[in-house]
């Protein structure tokens, strides 16, 4: 054109088009576009554009959310870093803070990725432009969600997609959604969690962005199992499968895959779980996936869980112990009661009753205090019967009968609690149907006779 049209602009086209390709999971060609702009950049000698294109162009390979990406986003990063501080570029010092605490994230330092983001998100407000920490709200509004602060979570959540909305970035928008209905679900609203689910399905066929269609159905998955109709998990948990593998996407693949298996086993499957869980274990171990530390949690908690169903405690107690460490070391609470749960399931099996009573004490104790139903009714009952089996077999532990009875109320009220909020007659009938929550029933009237 003549007059030739601006460098600014083009760039301007270049980062809006990479933009678009990130949001409908087109991630080399968004790539290729951020690759222009830092070309472009160059060519003109313009130091500030280059910084904002190498930005772009980090954000476009943490897109992937691929262990083979995590190389090129770590040496973009600290070039735009090196380049916002050389010309005194705020916008993209905040962008650079953001995906420096998104390396920390993938690494599982969580405390580090925390200072990084918050400062993000002040700079930002500082220049008067909070939408472009709308990322640092997403993380740290996951990183609560790990650690099971659920309520904090869904507030910045819920601030990062209205900001989203506000500025039309489509993107950052489904992920604040597929973030925000886990924090209902995990506090047994599942019905509003549904709700978000199915607003976030209806936005992302819009967009044709496949890799929040596979998340949302995966997390429809979730639910299912929270509420015992595996049968049903095993139908979401496959679209959301065949979605990764069509993508190519990690994230959604293994997240699958680890739900597939725990499908499996309470399936009546133990040996075709363990076989899909090991495998997957191995996957996200090699590097399938940038969150190796998420999935290094959550396969070995899932593996721990079909060992002990195939009678093998000692593998399983490796397992546990591997889920604990990192659970501890990142503050994901969930696990670590799900950790403790497992290991007092384990004793309870072996009759060893002191040790599971104070595994199992500790599981309830974690579950209780972040306010997580599923696992606050599995190991209240888990420990009402290991206090009534060392009740009865031990004359000085007598008073545990009466403790047992509490615990199998505490479960009984909780379950209680988890189905009146339910809406879908079919989910009430699978999850009052569960083999787990009847033996609740069963056990609370056999005590209440006593």
């Amino acid at each position: 054109m003549r007059p030739p049209v601006p460098v600014q602009r083009l760039l301007a086209i270049h980062q809006q088009r990479s933009q678009i390709y990130i949001g409908i999971t087109r991630y080399a060609d968004a790539v290729a576009e951020a690759e222009r702009m830092v070309e472009m950049a160059r060519t003109a000698g313009d130091r500030r554009a280059e910084g904002q294109a190498v930005v772009q162009l980090a954000f476009a390979h943490w897109a992937t959310l691929s262990a083979d990406h995590v190389p090129a986003v770590e040496r973009l990063t600290a070039e735009a870093m090196a380049l916002a501080r050389e010309v005194e570029d705020d916008e993209v010092l905040v962008r650079g803070l953001e995906m420096q605490g998104g390396i920390d994230q993938w690494n599982g330092e969580l405390t580090a990725a925390d200072a990084k983001l918050q400062e993000a998100i002040q700079r930002a407000e500082r220049r008067g432009t909070p939408r472009l920490a709308i990322w640092s709200h997403v993380f740290l509004a996951a990183h609560a969600d790990w650690r099971g602060n659920f309520a904090k979570a869904e507030v910045s959540l819920q601030h990062a997609e209205d900001v989203a909305r506000s500025v039309n970035d489509g993107f950052s928008e489904l992920m604040a959604l597929a973030f925000r209905c886990k924090t209902h679900i995990a506090r047994g609203e599942h019905t509003e969690g549904l709700a978000i689910i199915r607003h976030g399905l209806e936005r992302a066929r819009d967009r044709d962005n496949k890799f929040f269609i596979g998340r949302l159905e995966n997390t429809i998955g979730w639910v299912h199992q929270e509420l015992g109709d595996f049968a049903g998990a095993l139908e979401h948990d496959r679209a959301s499968q065949d979605i990764g593998q069509q993508i190519k996407n990690g994230n959604v693949e293994i997240s699958a895959q680890i739900n597939l298996g725990f499908d499996l086993l309470h399936g009546g499957e133990p040996e075709r779980a363990l076989a899909l869980l090991e495998e997957t274990q191995r996957r996200a171990a090699s590097g399938f996936g940038a969150h190796r530390w998420r999935w290094g949690v959550h396969t070995a908690a899932c593996i721990a869980e079909a060992l002990i169903a195939l009678g093998r405690p000692d593998e399983a107690l490796t397992q546990i112990e591997q889920s604990l460490a990192i659970a501890r070391r990142t503050g994901s609470q969930k696990y670590i009661a799900k950790a403790y749960a497992l290991r007092g399931d384990m004793h309870l099996a072996a009759s060893r009753w002191a040790e599971a009573e104070a595994d199992l004490t500790e599981g309830l104790r974690v579950a209780q205090h972040i306010g997580y139903p599923t696992l606050t009714w599995q190991c209240a009952h888990a420990l009402s019967r290991a206090l009534l089996a060392r009740g009865e077999r031990d004359r000085a532990a007598r008073d545990g009968v009466e403790r047992a009875y509490e615990m199998a109320q505490l479960a009984g009220e909780t379950i209680r609690s988890v189905a009146d909020r339910l809406t879908d007659p079919a989910l009430v009938t699978s999850f009052r149907g569960w083999s787990r929550v009847q033996a609740v029933e069963r056990d609370l009237e056999r005590l209440g006779h006593r």
